[in-house]
């Protein structure tokens, strides 16, 4: 899935690939570009086939398949890009990643994105248990892009802290928000166990190698009690019905596993979480007129390039929003955001 805002599109517990073509390594041999793993969430090697890659257009390599555990339903991919391989399918026009609020052209649009960061951070704010008046705490960005939410935060009173695999993005949040941003993967920045208050993935955990390894880290960084906040494409959201495997949030090969609701209730209590709540709160205009379009290139081409020049006209994302604020509020909404406590 992009990114709302500039959350990073690559997490930043996803290893670097090695150099070669947009990060990825010219010289590995085709078998060591490909791996098969097992289900990260219960260790079964038991998957029904949901969908190959040859359901999806290139780039998607035709020998990754995305399959759902039989033991416990989690959906991911396998085969698989390696770490060493992923990086081909990032490209540099992949992540837009966003400048500044005070920055963007339109006054409108200034107002649409601070209304969606203050909504975020107060969001955070209200499940962390902070008390009105009493100083904010530490929170860590994982995947932080360029620093757009971290900077709310930070105005707000945090102390704010990122992690962003990046180089551009990373000295962007640093340069232009003086944000401290460790510029690497999370498992190799050197945090002391339970610094945080609040550790937040926005569209990130479905990108991750293991999402088991990735909780427990952030379970070691977190304090007890403290608040965890992710961002994920919702698996029951009517765009999913709607476009089946055109569906933006299944996104191959860039992401890893595709969460429903008690798959990821069970990895969040497996690393020693207790779900708080689950809402759809940011609707996704973009996650939609990309699921369209992936739809309309495949049945309707010739459909495609008019119908996603109207959907593109100024303004016309305005005219959407009731609707996917509806859909938002009935569960349905193209991403949701699980917060959850550490228990302890």
């Amino acid at each position: 899935m992009l990114p709302a805002d500039g959350a990073a599109a690559r997490d930043a517990s996803t290893p670097p690939a090695e150099p070669g073509i947009h990060g990825a390594s010219e010289t590995a041999r085709p078998a060591e570009r490909i791996e098969r793993p097992a289900c990260d969430l219960c260790g079964a090697d038991d998957a029904a086939l949901m969908w190959p890659g040859s359901a999806w257009p290139a780039p998607v390599p035709p020998d990754v398949a995305l399959r759902r555990c039989r033991r416990c339903g989690l959906a991911y991919l396998s085969p698989r890009p390696t770490p060493a391989a992923i990086g081909a399918y990032y490209p540099p026009d992949y992540a837009p990643f966003r400048t500044a609020v005070d920055d963007e052209r339109w006054a409108l649009m200034r107002w649409v994105r601070r209304r969606k960061l203050v909504q975020r951070r107060r969001l955070v704010e209200r499940h962390s248990g902070r008390v009105p008046g009493a100083p904010p705490g530490r929170v860590l960005d994982v995947g932080c892009s360029t620093g757009l939410f971290l900077h709310e935060m930070q105005r707000a009173g945090w102390q704010a802290e990122g992690v962003e695999l990046t180089p551009s993005a990373a000295r962007y949040a640093r340069e232009r928000f003086g944000l401290q941003v460790f510029e690497g993967m999370l498992e190799a920045a050197p945090f002391a166990p339970e610094r945080f208050d609040v550790i937040t993935y926005w569209d990130v955990l479905e990108h991750v190698y293991s999402p088991t390894e990735t909780l427990a880290r952030t379970a070691e960084l977190l304090a007890p009690g403290g608040l965890l906040a992710i961002n994920v494409p919702n698996w029951h959201c009517l765009e999913r019905r709607i476009f089946g495997r055109w569906w933006a949030g299944y996104d191959p090969p860039r992401h890893l596993y595709v969460f429903t609701r008690p798959s990821l209730t069970r990895y969040l209590e497996q690393a020693g979480f207790e779900p708080l709540a689950w809402t759809c709160f940011m609707p996704s205009y973009f996650t939609v007129i990309i699921s369209l379009e992936n739809w309309l290139r495949a049945r309707a081409p010739a459909l495609a390039g008019p119908v996603l020049r109207l959907l593109r006209l100024p303004g016309l994302r305005f005219l959407l929003q009731p609707p996917l604020w509806l859909l938002d509020q009935l569960g349905y909404g193209s991403v949701i955001a699980v917060f959850a406590r550490k228990r302890g």
